[in-house]
């Protein structure tokens, strides 16, 4: 059962701090569709009623109560070989986001397993930030919105959470690096 696969990574990005509980989203790529968490779904209180499965190509009857991020894991899906996309809004990715136009991290692992992470513009749930972000995932495992979040891409489930807790942890690395050292130059 998809949606309880998607309950148990929506408990750990709450829990590991890589987003709130009513913010960010979820989603995977079936047969049938796209399976994606509902518009105001708690992450760590998902269940069977709180994912929809709406169409892979087109705008249908779920997205009336699907995430506003719809367009942009559609455009995802349509763009790159994703199988699941996790949208958070990382507190430390968000403020490189408005700091820097593309996050690139400074640890090990980062640039080991994770690259850079290009900062992309457009409001949420717009085809703006559709094209943005899927163009940025053709060739990224992750970027972040602008002041909005982390968009991370996978084969499944395990491998989008795990691009999303690289990206938060890069992040916050890098800005406790630089933006701490040239604070303290002030």
């Amino acid at each position: 059962m998809i949606w309880m696969e998607m309950a148990r990574f929506g408990k750990k990005l709450v829990e590991q701090g890589l987003t709130g509980s009513r913010f960010g989203n979820i989603s995977v790529l079936t047969e049938d569709g796209i399976v994606i968490t509902c518009t105001g779904s708690m992450l760590d209180e998902i269940d069977e009623g709180q994912v929809v499965l709406v169409d892979r190509d087109r705008e249908c009857a779920g997205d009336s109560i699907a995430s506003c991020e719809t367009p942009v894991h559609r455009a995802i899906y349509r763009r790159t070989d994703a199988r699941a996309v996790i949208h958070t809004h990382s507190p430390y990715a968000v403020a490189l986001s408005l700091l820097e136009d593309v996050v690139m991290p400074i640890d090990s692992e980062g640039i080991a397993f994770l690259g850079e992470m290009p900062v992309v513009d457009g409001p949420f749930g717009t085809v703006e930030l559709a094209s943005a972000v899927s163009d940025a995932l053709i060739d990224h495992r992750a970027c972040i919105a602008r002041g909005h979040g982390v968009f991370a891409r996978g084969g499944d489930l395990r491998d989008a959470y795990i691009t999303a807790s690289m990206a938060e942890h890069s992040s916050k690395i890098r800005y406790l690096v630089v933006w701490g050292r040239s604070s303290t130059k002030d």
